[in-house]
């Protein structure tokens, strides 16, 4: 992996609220003051170093949006201790297609509510812009993930992810196209929400739709991002339910998988998949947290688990299209073929074959894009003419076959995962800044 993307690492509230304590990072106190229970400042300064000698870069999670819960003492907070720091009066979200709603009331609810910061009064959008520029420059972070990303006016971003002076993604997390790509114009990318609400109706075990809901997304996040090769997509997060809570086929897996390593934006791994991490195991609730950010370490860090071996697999070819092909990671992929449960479209310089469903004889499709002398990754079978044959539920990714040994030398390569709440990968990108 080439980058990590980690908590928010501001000092927290202390107390405990209903819904309990701020282990998570998204209930500060103080900007200016590290969260102790992470670590020092040196601890920090050590991990980042650690990483980037390993060439692994790292992605802060940062909250503009609000404070930590009390909504009766502002004097508590550093540096926003007055009244007039936050949107007055208070009120709550009832209606998230009211705008106005969206970015003045407040993100928690009565039993915790969260002060909505004033992103409109100058003290409060200085101190923010200032805040970002000195923390990224004093750690040395490579990009920053910033959360509630629509609660605050967009013309606020534009300042503020330019102080940083790193690549910034952020959080919409809805499942309307046009709205979330909306908010690339004030940030570099965006956390592709729309892209992962089809991908988990797509590859699940029961209900699951029709393929070609999956083409449709792409199409669409075509039509409404500025460039979806700067966008972060995923599969799960520390919000939702795990990926695994609901597909425990290991086709399915294996095929979600194979598209998230190979779509046009930044594969994002969330830590625990690897480890086959479910969640909640009766979803008996309706809650993801905290099932979903259970601990790695009841794992033991096994590197033998079969996802695992898949997900490194899949890294080990992404560095080969690294170091070989890197435009692979600018181009956008084109459909060479679809229908109710298969899906081919080629990324120069390869081609990918997806499925979500099982058919009684194999396929016979044939391909316009040029395969001859390539092979298929995944089982070491040449490719002699334009026809390929696709088996059920079976993935493929078809490459040059010059690519192979470069790509199996570098599966033996240990991947490494290192985190406080989230993994993250990504790529270089033809930009001035570092990707995270």
């Amino acid at each position: 992996f080439d980058a990590i993307w980690i908590s928010p690492i501001t000092a927290q509230i202390e107390s405990e609220t209903k819904w309990g304590v701020a282990w998570h990072g998204y209930w500060q106190e103080n900007i200016y003051a590290l969260n102790s229970h992470f670590g020092t400042a040196n601890d920090l300064r050590a991990f980042i170093k650690a990483a980037h000698d390993l060439d692994i870069w790292v992605m802060l999670d940062v909250v503009a949006n609000h404070m930590g819960p009390n909504i009766n003492d502002t004097a508590q907070y550093i540096p926003f201790n007055q009244d007039i720091h936050y949107h007055q009066p208070l009120c709550y979200i009832t209606d998230y297609s009211n705008q106005t709603q969206v970015e003045l009331c407040t993100v928690g609810d009565p039993d915790v509510p969260l002060p909505d910061l004033n992103t409109e009064h100058p003290f409060v959008v200085n101190a923010l812009n200032q805040w970002i520029e000195n923390i990224t420059q004093e750690y040395s972070f490579d990009a920053i993930r910033i959360d509630t990303f629509r609660h605050i006016r967009k013309e606020f971003w534009t300042n503020f992810t330019a102080a940083s002076r790193v690549y910034s993604v952020g959080e919409v997390a809805t499942s309307e196209t046009d709205y979330v790509g909306s908010y690339q114009n004030y940030t570099d990318g965006m956390l592709q929400f729309p892209l992962f609400f089809v991908l988990n109706q797509v590859f699940r075990d029961q209900g699951r739709q029709s393929i070609r809901e999956l083409k449709k997304q792409v199409e669409l996040n075509e039509q409404y991002f500025k460039d979806t090769t700067l966008c972060g997509v995923f599969l799960d997060n520390h919000d939702q339910q795990r990926f695994l809570n609901h597909t425990i086929t290991e086709t399915l897996i294996r095929n979600a998988l194979t598209f998230l390593m190979f779509n046009d934006g930044i594969p994002i791994v969330y830590y625990g998949t690897e480890q086959g991490f479910e969640g909640n195991p009766e979803d008996t609730y309706g809650y993801t947290d905290p099932w979903n950010r259970e601990p790695l370490w009841t794992s033991n860090y096994s590197q033998s688990h079969p996802i695992y071996q898949f997900i490194k697999q899949l890294n080990s070819l992404r560095a080969v299209l690294k170091a070989k092909y890197p435009g692979y990671f600018t181009t956008h992929q084109q459909t060479v073929y679809l229908d109710d449960s298969t899906y081919i479209y080629y990324k120069n310089p390869v081609t990918i074959v997806i499925s979500n469903g099982e058919f009684d004889t194999p396929k016979r499709v044939n391909i316009t894009v040029n395969m001859i002398n390539s092979i298929d990754f995944f089982t070491n079978k040449k490719i002699t003419d334009q026809q390929l044959i696709v088996n059920s539920w079976a993935p493929m990714i078809i490459i040059p076959e010059n690519m192979i040994n470069s790509a199996k030398s570098l599966s033996c390569t240990t991947v490494l995962f290192l985190l406080f709440v989230v993994l993250v990968h990504a790529e270089n990108q033809t930009q001035d800044y570092k990707t995270g």
